[in-house]
């Protein structure tokens, strides 16, 4: 649900056929919070300067991402659009 410049994702997780559900069940009920930005580069050097480790870098359409994950372990994607 969103518009152009906002989102909310809702996620369900599926059972597998063992009955098992994804990882997103075992994590909680928030998967992750995304913030859209204009220059990838340099937020991720202000998220390094204080003291979070980015990792998960992806590039495909529709933009650039990476993703780093809080003292609470709430995890953030990062993503800059074309």
């Amino acid at each position: 649900m969103g518009s152009e410049t906002d989102h909310l994702a809702l996620y369900e997780p599926r059972e597998t056929k063992d009955g098992v559900k994804s990882d997103y069940a075992t994590c909680g009920q928030l998967n992750h919070v995304g913030i859209v930005v204009g220059d990838l580069a340099s937020i991720e050097a202000a998220v390094r300067a204080e003291g979070y480790d980015p990792h998960s870098h992806q590039d495909y359409e529709p933009g650039e991402r990476f993703y780093f994950s809080d003292e609470n372990e709430i995890e953030y994607e990062i993503v800059a659009y074309d």
